[in-house]
């Protein structure tokens, strides 16, 4: 079998997976697709790049993980012995995946321009923290879910005036979705990220749409 790695019509699907299980299955963070760009012993940060028309390896995950979405796409995944499943996401959209209770083994492909872009923010395994968290209640801060180990959020900075978080007992990951803010001596653009360790008092300016997850 011709074990070619370009995605070429949903027919072709299960014999392409079964193509790509015969291959040794790789650890995401040595899938070519995925490359790890941040760590310390709260998570560990990939990002991904598919262009169009092109699929991963197959590859394991086994972290609890956040996956961020920084493109506008529409894309494949098909984990090994299942049917495939295609969506469509748009920047900013985020969604919570518990690879570290049930390890997973997929191929994921990308099936319209521009790159398939994303983040994959691997939850370390830490002792159980106490709940020194409180849920965000101040304008801009929008709740979009809450997990035993991350919540996250959307923040909406206004332009009109320098936006404060307080100092939390957990560690924070702030990601760009859209627009430009600054935070201390830091610039940022879309797709980028900063990381602040609990306790960290966190000034941000600018315009800007983000991607907050607080980790305990």
């Amino acid at each position: 079998m011709n074990c070619h790695p370009s995605y070429r019509s949903l027919l072709l699907l299960p014999a392409l997976l079964s193509c790509h299980l015969l291959i040794a299955q790789l650890p995401v963070d040595r899938e070519p697709h995925h490359k790890v760009i941040f760590g310390n012993s709260y998570l560990r940060l990939l990002e991904g790049t598919i262009p169009v028309i092109d699929t991963t390896a197959a590859h394991l995950h086994a972290a609890n993980s956040v996956v961020v979405f920084l493109s506008h796409s529409t894309f494949g995944i098909q984990i090994a012995g299942e049917k495939p499943v295609i969506a469509t996401v748009n920047p900013g959209d985020l969604k919570y995946v518990a690879y570290g209770d049930k390890p997973v083994t997929h191929i994921v492909w990308n099936q319209t321009p521009p790159v398939f872009h994303f983040f994959v923010a691997e939850l370390s395994k830490r002792p159980p923290a106490k709940d020194s968290c409180p849920i965000l209640s101040q304008p801009g801060a929008t709740l979009q879910w809450q997990q035993k180990s991350v919540t996250a959020y959307y923040l909406d900075i206004p332009d009109s005036q320098p936006y404060s978080l307080p100092p939390s007992g957990c560690a924070r990951l702030l990601i760009d979705i859209a627009g430009t803010i600054s935070t201390g001596s830091r610039s940022l653009q879309p797709d980028n990220y900063v990381f602040f360790p609990p306790q960290s008092k966190i000034e941000i300016k600018g315009n800007a749409r983000c991607v907050l997850l607080e980790i305990k």
